[in-house]
């Protein structure tokens, strides 16, 4: 059996298709990561799972390794969890919640419950839900049996990490928080040069821009499930709040734009910016009339409506069309970043040279992240 107790063993999950941007945000804050499928692993000294909750904008959650071991039955899994020191994140008495995942192993998924509940001495054991998707009350456990090997891991997170605190009100086709500044990050976004938004729903790729530009912390305003831990240390969690704090500039050191044709779209982007601490320039305006504003270049950043979601329907090669000539007529210059459906002629619409293709996903819908060199006539 290997069990962590010096070090720190974590997996920091990325949303899917920015696993890349993961890595670079990681690397950037000197945490070391290495790439692997579904996120980053990263190693280092205790409580580096409160810095990596409150530093990574691009993860969806972080999970603490807590010990992996050979399950090649269900005897062999009760003996194996019998024996893992879960002292640090259970006090022995609450009745925690299991996520299993199970690929090529001959134990069943099934009967991971029944036997995590025998090695534990307790009479059953929660089933949490899809961690990607809700917060988790008390203690996860995540049990991912791959072939006869068993890794065991604490969910550190709690609620997912895109929820910041700020967006308390969503548009008609909402864009994560992660997903917006895996896009930023992809994009070679730089905190200092102009960000437009012209399609900016309710703002969240301008706040998390914003944020970006601030050097603020997204874990901010928010609880995590580390801090129902027994040995969590509060001591050394708010110190890492108040240098997190210190660290943060007072205002954005980038022009940020945002631009909508629906004024009830930019009264949510201004609600939401004035909890994420932030007042942004917005104005209602048709994306077939937009100028550039200034004469700086920058980024432009997009989620056009897809037609899934925000009945646009036949309307939307037109709408493609039409933003692709704004871009080529008033953007010359700015590099762009737009997260469009996996659907080639409507790629083809927006009339772009020299794209850069990568696959996301985007709310379960397959999609592609198109990144734009210097805009050309």
């Amino acid at each position: 059996m290997t069990s962590i107790r010096n070090k720190e063993h974590l997996f920091a999950v990325a949303p899917p298709g920015l696993e890349p941007a993961l890595e670079a945000e990681a690397a950037a804050l000197g945490l070391a990561p290495r790439r692997v499928e579904g996120g980053v692993e990263l190693e280092g000294p205790p409580g580096l799972h409160q810095e990596a909750n409150l530093r990574l904008r691009t993860a969806s959650r972080v999970l603490l390794r807590l010990g992996s071991f050979r399950a090649p039955d269900v005897g062999a899994l009760t003996q194996g969890l019998a024996r893992l020191d879960l002292t640090g994140v259970w006090n022995g008495k609450e009745t925690p919640s299991l996520s299993v995942a199970a690929h090529g192993s001959r134990v069943q998924a099934s009967a991971v419950p029944s036997a995590a509940a025998r090695a534990l001495r307790l009479p059953s054991v929660g089933k949490a839900g899809a961690l990607d998707e809700e917060g988790t009350q008390g203690l996860t456990l995540l049990i991912r049996l791959e072939g006869a090997e068993c890794t065991v891991s604490a969910d550190t997170s709690g609620e997912p990490l895109h929820r910041r605190g700020y967006r308390q009100e969503i548009g008609r086709a909402p864009l994560r928080e992660t997903l917006a500044a895996g896009i930023l990050q992809l994009a070679g976004y730089d905190g200092v040069e102009p960000l437009v938004d012209p399609m900016c729903g309710s703002g969240t790729f301008l706040i998390e821009g914003a944020w970006m530009s601030m050097r603020r912390a997204p874990g901010l305003e928010r609880r995590f499930a580390f801090e129902q831990f027994p040995r969590f240390d509060a001591a050394a969690w708010a110190d890492r709040q108040a240098r997190a704090r210190a660290e943060a500039l007072p205002a954005p050191r980038a022009a940020l734009h945002g631009f909508d044709i629906n004024a009830g779209a930019l009264g949510t982007a201004r609600r939401n910016a004035r909890r994420a601490g932030l007042t942004l320039t917005l104005e209602r305006r048709d994306v077939k009339v937009l100028e550039a504003p200034g004469t700086a270049r920058g980024l432009v950043v997009a989620n056009p409506p897809y037609g899934k979601r925000v009945g646009e329907g036949g309307d939307l090669p037109a709408l493609y069309r039409a933003l692709g000539a704004t871009l080529r007529r008033a953007f010359q210059g700015w590099r762009a970043a737009l997260l469009v459906p996996d659907e080639e002629p409507l790629v083809r619409e927006l009339g772009l040279r020299d794209v850069r293709t990568l696959r996301v996903r985007n709310g379960g819908l397959r999609c592609r992240l198109l990144l734009s060199p210097p805009i050309a006539p």
